[in-house]
């Protein structure tokens, strides 16, 4: 396999012997290679065909963006998943996992402070997941430097509760269902078209689908009079008239409305998905 381009140190985009493009991962497989280098076997850790277009795209897109660390920490956990208790996830979370690492450490260097409440429930339901979410944030902080705060053991382990290929057909229905509504329901009240390449609707989805298995499981984020809440909703009023008729939604379909933790996040996402598309 040849090099056609370097993503990033941990991602490239190949050429097969037979002239099938491929994107493949593995710790420092991009590093000091240019076009036309050849990449052994045992430098490849992870392999995406680029069949599956959606997913290939979404990782060039974000590999083009995002520090190579993130997805190494991300691969080095989806590898202990798979080896410590034989998870077997489905491939997007390569992508849902290195985005939220790295915009978790976004926040903190920015000290923006986002406190969830349902650790606790998680850390009792979903012990395997949560341990999961410890290791990231562990190897995180040796890595980096940067410290997550504990609650994001929680929205760590949720990405991998939701990758579960064994998950009930059921369930993933309900979860694919609130998905789509929501996202009915912000493209009607905007009247616009997603870019379903753009990085904001990747986290946007990414968002929903972890929202959905909250939903679903009674975890919602818990209420929170943090002042972050009152500042987005004044900058963002248009979002979070949006966000009230998802509460709309959410109410009449399921036992109980949107959390202002939830209404933060979700005005917080649609606000990214217009500043793109704008």
């Amino acid at each position: 396999m040849r090099v056609i381009k370097v993503l990033n140190v941990s991602v490239v985009l190949v050429i097969d012997s037979i002239g099938k493009e491929l994107i493949l991962l593995g710790k420092g497989i991009g590093f000091n290679k240019k076009i036309g280098d050849e990449i052994l076997p045992n430098e490849i850790e992870k392999v995406f065909i680029l069949k599956d277009k959606e997913v290939s795209r979404n990782i060039i897109r974000l590999a083009a963006e995002t520090d190579s660390v993130y997805f190494e920490i991300a691969k080095a956990t989806i590898d202990k998943a798979k080896k410590d208790f034989n998870f077997e996830l489905m491939d997007y979370i390569y992508l849902a996992l290195t985005d939220h690492i790295a915009f978790a450490a976004k926040r903190v260097k920015e000290e923006i402070n986002l406190a969830n409440f349902y650790t606790q429930d998680v850390k009792q339901f979903n012990p395997q997941e949560f341990e999961l979410g410890q290791f990231a944030i562990s190897l995180l902080y040796e890595k980096t430097g940067i410290q997550l705060p504990f609650d994001e053991a929680g929205n760590i382990a949720f990405h991998f509760i939701n990758a579960q290929q064994n998950n009930s057909y059921q369930k993933n229905r309900k979860i694919n269902d609130v998905v789509n509504s929501i996202l009915e329901i912000v493209q009607y009240n905007f009247q616009i078209q997603y870019d379903v390449e753009s990085v904001a609707f990747v986290r946007f989805l990414t968002h929903l689908r972890l929202f959905g298995q909250r939903l679903i499981s009674q975890t919602q984020i818990s209420e929170n009079t943090d002042v972050l809440f009152d500042t987005v909703i004044q900058e963002c009023k248009s979002e979070y008239e949006c966000v009230k008729k998802i509460n709309k939604y959410i109410t009449q379909s399921f036992s109980g409305g949107l959390s202002k933790q939830e209404e933060l996040y979700l005005t917080i996402h649609i606000h990214r998905i217009l500043l793109e598309i704008k």
